[in-house]
């Protein structure tokens, strides 16, 4: 069995430290690239969204690599994710490739009887193993990248905190003990705060960026969004990390739990409802970064995402009501850097008028 999986921001990093410490081998997809857009582009439906086709790239240059197994997810409710892995899988075999595809469901016990699947021969504490060094390297890489969020608007030298955030993804991913990835994380988070020279007095806009989790992690998918806005100056809270997914959708996690139930709470008004995905928590942190005073949000989404596209819809009222300024972008394989950039400058050069008249 070797197992490869598509790419999500650091995703590769937890997963390939899960199967590795399970015994299996791992060939990861190139890097997410211009010939994987074109290969599942080329492959693909052409009214699906763009997670569908980048992650069908990934696994065509994969299996080409020499895997023979893809794990990938699946997906309850109206979103089109839970048809993803069939569709692709039917697709795949059209092509002539022999494969297993191995499908993970939001539910423990799917998840552990897959475990068992591809780990048969190991006890459940070498599998308890496993997880508990993959799941400290998801939460230590959700941790850096929330201070690099912080620091990078801040800093005087462009480019020295992803510099560190560089250094901090490569020991932490050859960090193979839990005692060699807390050294890693400790240093990374140490230098942040004692290397980095910021800037005195600076006061940055504060942007939410909100909607659907794949275009909000994958920075090749939005083209790289989350760095460009620190580089242009603004402090970034991404409202949805890997780790809020798996402790809040796998384990259920109560804190999350309670976090869900606020976020329906502050949704209600104007969307009562479930709808599949993350529409419902794009109105909710709008909400709820709007009663915090962010300057601004921004949401994104890949083009024709049902759940996103009912937010769309209602992010002007809620926009208008907790006055914040809300924009939305939809992504494609036709988003070009030239366009969003225009749009984050005039989006920036809004949120800072607004700030130095004080229009709140």
């Amino acid at each position: 069995m070797i197992i490869s999986f598509p790419h999500m921001g650091a995703l590769s990093i937890v997963l390939q430290a899960l199967f590795t410490s399970l015994g299996r081998k791992v060939i990861l997809p190139p890097a997410i690239s211009k010939r994987t857009l074109e290969l599942g582009v080329k492959y693909s439906p052409e009214a699906v969204c763009l997670p569908f086709k980048i992650t069908l790239g990934n696994f065509i240059e994969a299996l080409d690599q020499g895997a023979n197994t893809i794990v990938t997810c699946g997906g309850v409710g109206p979103c089109r994710l839970g048809y993803y892995a069939e569709v692709q899988k039917g697709i795949l075999q059209g092509l002539g490739y022999e494969f297993e595809m191995i499908i993970i469901e939001p539910n423990l016990v799917n998840i552990i009887n897959n475990v068992h699947r591809i780990a048969p021969k190991h006890s459940l504490r070498e599998i308890y193993s496993a997880f508990r060094l993959a799941l400290a390297k998801m939460n230590a890489l959700d941790s850096i990248q929330r201070k690099v969020q912080t620091v990078r608007p801040r800093e005087i030298t462009r480019g020295a905190s992803d510099a560190l955030w560089k250094t901090a993804m490569d020991e932490i991913n050859t960090a193979d003990t839990i005692p060699a990835l807390r050294t890693a994380w400790y240093d990374a988070e140490h230098k942040l705060d004692q290397e980095v020279k910021l800037k005195a007095g600076v006061n940055p806009l504060r942007i939410g960026v909100v909607g659907e989790i794949y275009v909000m992690l994958e920075p090749f998918v939005n083209l790289d969004l989350v760095r460009r806005l620190g580089q242009m100056g603004v402090e970034v809270h991404t409202t949805m990390q890997l780790s809020n997914y798996v402790n809040g959708h796998l384990f259920r996690k109560s804190e999350y739990l309670e976090l869900f139930k606020h976020l329906t709470n502050l949704a209600r008004p104007y969307l009562g409802h479930y709808v599949g995905g993350h529409g419902l928590k794009s109105i909710a942190y709008t909400v709820h970064m709007g009663q915090q005073n962010y300057d601004g949000m921004i949401h994104v989404f890949p083009f024709t995402c049902m759940p996103e596209v009912v937010a769309k819809n209602i992010l002007p009222k809620v926009s208008n009501d907790v006055n914040i300024p809300v924009l939305s972008l939809a992504y494609d394989e036709q988003s070009g850097e030239a366009g969003v950039v225009t749009r984050l400058e005039a989006f920036i050069d809004l949120l800072e008028y607004r700030r130095s008249t004080n229009t709140y």
